[in-house]
This record gives C-alpha cells, structure tokens and sequence, in this order.
C-alpha cells in the first residue's frame, strides 16, 4: 500500500526553483518512493540516507535530492535542491 506523501509550503517553494527536466526527475522518483517506502530492504536499494536526526535524503536524478521526515502514518517532504540547497536547511533547522 502507497505511503502518503505530505508536500509542505517549504517543498512546494522549492518546487518552483527546478527546470522541467529537474521537476520530472523529482515527480518520479516521488511516486517510486511512495510505492517502495516501508518494504524491507528497499531503503538501502533506493540510496536514502539519514541526514540528521529526523531527516532523510533520497535523490531524484543527478543533482536534486529530496529531503523528508518519515512519521508513522506518511512522509512529509520538506525540500527538493540541490545539495548546497539541502546544506542550507540543515544549517538552519
């Protein structure tokens, strides 16, 4: 079953700011992690990485990573970027 994805004003932003090719990436690599989060041993086969205590990094394509929180009923995105995008964030939560 399809976890539910939580999209915040800050993902939605930062939505804004990818090339059409950039934005493809991340509506794909979105959809496949919505199928394939919380099947054993995907995570390591999907590359998602701990990035802080809550946070977890997963990239959509070369250069944009998708930055999330995993709560027990869904993810909620905070950020699609770059990775100085991503150092930013984190520099300021």
């Amino acid at each position: 079953m399809p976890v539910e994805l939580r999209l915040s004003k800050r993902f939605l932003k930062s939505l804004e700011n990818l090339s059409d090719k950039d934005y493809i990436h991340t509506d794909e690599a979105l959809r496949k992690l919505q199928q394939l989060w919380g099947t054993p041993y995907t995570h390591a086969e999907l590359s998602i990485r701990r990035l802080h205590a809550s946070y977890f990094e997963w990239r959509a394509g070369l250069d944009i990573r998708i930055v999330f929180r995993a709560g027990t009923d869904g993810l909620d995105l905070i950020l699609a970027g770059t990775h100085a995008d991503v150092r930013r964030l984190l520099r300021n939560e």
